[in-house]
């Protein structure tokens, strides 16, 4: 009996380690996930430690988000979504589902974190942006275009090489903005924002739809063009849900609805996202023309100015100085100007009488030389002192022009134009 005993009571304990050694093995494997997880799950492992459900369901008196989730998995919105701040949503299961699918992507821990995120450290720029798209009459939600294009980072750079906070293409830049060895004004957020409100502008115009413009503006107008030829409905909503457009574009305009819906009201989702709470003084700025070579940072100490700040204003700058070879407008803080002026006379020996008359010329364009011009002959065709459209060029009054090289024609009124 007592040997009997003694087997039961060594077999429990073998038992025990056995449970003991599986459940230290368990730990180790689950410590080892959230130590490492797999880049698939880490959203997920990060809702589940963070936001574990409350049981039963949301608290007294806590308003219900009308984006809910399905048994399967997918997200609707109990709400029709009818028009997210100047463009209309249609009311079909297509349109409704894919705004609801972008939505629950910022309905994550991680999303809500990304675009607050985004939105705080675009706030310099949305504020230029908001401006212009009320001075033109264009729908707000553009406001949010960046969020998906750049997440509003100036100097983004994609695969393709796109560019800046609207990513241009390099032969997508004319006739809206400059780049040569000096400036890429695609890295200017306030002139990229003038050209890329101006294209959206045109889009509309050339298809009479939003998202189609919108569209349009991610996979390009002729491709656009092409497409409509082939469907016989002509809505962005319909060529997605056929799968007529790529799925890039696909996604493109829900995602940035998305971003416009929650910015607009956040708070029936249950997000919380930063407003704008700069002035719109921060919107306004003043000019410096400079045609003389001079630093950012020179600039920036005989101003008693942030280099970096000054450096933000004039991101299109590759090199952070001007050069004679091409004109720059240096954009500076409102009410710098005269300092500026002043500043920038001492520093590069220019005559102040001469340096006003080079910024009553505030703009310029391109223009590319034949075989037979000079700077007299170009001079007297656009009515500009030759002297001054010398200078803007660094050049002298008697300087050969070659064929095919490009140079600055000085105009004194944004209507004007230097034609080839």
């Amino acid at each position: 009996m007592r040997r009997s005993r003694i087997r039961t009571a060594v077999f429990s304990l073998f038992i025990f380690f056995l449970f003991i050694s599986h459940l230290f093995g368990q730990v180790e494997r689950v410590s080892d996930e959230i130590a490492n997880p797999p880049p698939a799950e880490i959203i997920e492992l990060m809702e589940r430690i963070q936001m574990p459900e409350i049981p039963g369901g949301k608290k007294s008196g806590e308003k219900k988000s009308p984006l809910e989730k399905m048994t399967n998995g997918e997200y609707f919105l109990s709400k029709k979504v009818t028009e997210i701040q100047g463009i209309k949503i249609p009311q079909t299961a297509y349109a409704q589902k894919a705004v609801a699918d972008a939505i629950s992507s910022y309905s994550t821990l991680y999303g809500k974190s990304t675009l607050s995120k985004i939105l705080d450290s675009g706030e310099l720029y949305r504020l230029y942006i908001r401006r212009e798209l009320k001075k033109r009459g264009m729908p707000a939600a553009l406001e949010y275009l960046p969020v998906v294009e750049s997440e509003y980072k100036p100097s983004a750079l994609s695969k393709s090489k796109a560019t800046g906070l609207w990513q241009f293409m390099e032969n997508s830049i004319k006739p809206f903005m400059t780049k040569n060895s000096v400036i890429d004004e695609r890295l200017d957020p306030w002139i990229s924002t003038d050209a890329a409100l101006t294209k959206l502008q045109d889009n509309y115009k050339t298809f009479g739809d939003w998202p189609l413009a919108i569209a349009a503006y991610n996979c390009g107008a002729g491709a656009m063009q092409r497409i409509l030829k082939k469907s016989p409905v002509k809505t962005f909503w319909y060529i997605a849900e056929k799968g007529l457009l790529r799925d890039e574009s696909v996604r493109y305009v829900p995602k940035f609805l998305a971003a416009a819906e929650l910015s607009k009201n956040g708070a029936e989702y249950g997000i919380s996202l930063p407003e704008i709470t700069k002035s719109e003084r921060f919107a306004e700025f003043d000019y410096l023309i400079a045609t003389k070579e001079i630093t950012i940072s020179r600039l920036a100490s005989e101003l008693r100015l942030d280099e970096e700040n000054l450096r933000i204003l004039n991101n299109a700058l590759l090199r952070q100085k001007t050069d004679e070879k091409w004109p720059v407008r240096i954009r500076l803080p409102s009410g710098l100007g005269s300092s500026a002026f002043w500043v920038y006379c001492k520093i590069t020996g220019t005559p102040p009488e001469f340096q006003r008359q080079i910024e009553s010329y505030q703009k310029w364009t391109e223009y590319k030389v034949k075989k037979s011009d000079t700077i007299f002959s170009l001079a007297k065709k656009y009515s500009i002192p030759t002297e001054i459209l010398a200078e803007f060029n660094g050049l002298s009054s008697d300087s050969k022009l070659k064929a095919g090289t490009t140079i600055a024609i000085p105009v004194k009124f944004a209507g004007s134009s230097a034609e080839n």
